[in-house]
């Protein structure tokens, strides 16, 4: 037995030389490491499936949980994970609910289009201050710019406070009730996404076709399509190039999904971008990377709608947002409203609260229940889309078409 262990010490003791000589002492511990694994196992990050070593890569992508799991659960495959490939998942940043997920099989929620890892494009330059992005020749959304591109996984939402029952929402229901006012494209990088039709040039989210409702959970875009029950509060909406606005789904609600810029005398917002994420502990991360709370995503002015205080609650933002060289002005010496939550978790835009925006827009602010409108539009969408499926009877002789 101890002629073993001297061997055995022996051996080592010439590896150890055999690295010094080769590689230096990086070389020598990574070696010492093999030597030293028993016979017949592994590192813990060795032998994984490519499903597995997928999952890990979408993790370090900035995936969310939840996309991730959809797609676990669309595969439906389990996987026989040892304890070392446990805690080495853990280690890589995967969620605890993702790896019971890869633990046991389970159907899929939503389909392939709303969970599949969109490609990575080349990320764009961020836009200048005109709006327009430096070095690219992607064109520019009314009035002009170009976005920063997308990143891999969808963002997490901060849900409005006040448990109204969520409407089970997925994939085929957004297909089914958006049809009708749409069509779906699959775009590069964002997957399978929705565009709206027969809206007015120079359309784009959150501009016209609605308007702000001041809530208890704050400022609610309140919008006149039939359709604005599920885009402007699920999702996020994108520029994407030769595609123009795009929505992107999304399975969270939110009653708006904007960020606030402002001065002592204009208000302006701008849709928040697809690959945001809100993190639980009061920051944002963006393509993977945490970020300020006060962050502007690098938007340029063309993306945002600037008006003044006082045309706040206008019906429509047309007849006085902001355009030219007046936009640019403005958005050049404005701020990022900063987010926080509340005693109560809810998510906020301080300074927008309702004394303040009283004091901006020089009237008073009644408070609505978020809860109302929503239901309101959701009917909208729901009269709407019966009117346009009822049968059309011939008229007999005599009646007025």
């Amino acid at each position: 037995m101890k002629e073993r262990k001297l061997t055995g010490m022996k051996a080592n003791f010439v590896i150890v030389l055999i690295c010094l000589a080769l590689g230096g002492s990086s070389g020598m511990l990574a070696t010492l490491a093999e030597a030293q694994t028993p016979s017949g196992t592994q590192a813990p990050g060795v032998g994984l499936s490519a499903g597995v070593e997928e999952v890990i890569k979408l993790t370090k992508a900035g995936m969310s949980e939840d996309l991730i799991l959809a797609k676990v659960k669309k595969a439906g495959v389990s996987y026989d994970l040892t304890s070392d490939q446990i805690i080495y998942l853990k280690g890589q940043g995967v969620p605890e609910k993702v790896i019971a997920a890869l633990l046991q099989a389970g159907p899929a929620s939503t389909p392939t289009a709303a969970v599949s890892a969109p490609s990575m494009p080349t990320p764009a330059p961020p836009p200048g201050p005109g709006g327009v992005a430096t070095g690219t020749s992607m064109p520019a959304p009314p009035p002009s710019g170009v976005p920063p591109a997308p990143v891999s996984g969808e963002s997490t939402a901060i849900p409005a406070p006040g448990a109204l029952a969520e409407r089970t929402v997925n994939f085929p229901y957004f297909q089914d009730q958006l049809a009708p006012y749409g069509t779906w494209v699959d775009v590069p990088g964002y997957g399978q996404c929705w565009q709206p039709i027969g809206l007015p040039p120079g359309w784009r989210p959150y501009y016209d076709g609605g308007h702000w409702v001041y809530t208890d959970v704050g400022l609610y875009w309140q919008s006149d399509y039939p359709w604005g029950a599920i885009p402007f509060h699920y999702g996020r909406w994108a520029w994407a190039g030769q595609y123009g606005w795009i929505w992107v789904p999304g399975y969270e609600y939110a009653p708006a999904w904007v960020f606030w810029r402002h001065t002592d005398r204009y208000l302006g917002w701008a849709p928040l971008p697809y690959g945001s994420v809100w993190v639980a502990g009061g920051w944002w991360e963006y393509r993977g990377a945490r970020v300020a709370i006060d962050y502007d995503f690098g938007f340029g002015p063309s993306f945002f709608v600037f008006v003044s205080n006082g045309h706040l609650w206008e019906h429509d933002y047309r007849r006085f947002a902001l355009r030219g060289e007046e936009l640019s002005r403005v958005y050049r010496v404005s701020v990022v409203n900063r987010f926080r939550r509340d005693e109560h978790g809810r998510f906020i835009h301080e300074g927008l609260d309702r004394g303040h925006l009283e004091r901006l827009t020089g009237r008073r602010v009644a408070e609505v229940r978020h809860e109302e409108l929503r239901n309101r539009e959701h009917e909208a969408l729901r009269v709407d889309r019966k009117r346009a499926a009822a049968p059309h009877r011939t008229p007999h002789q005599g009646e007025s078409r």
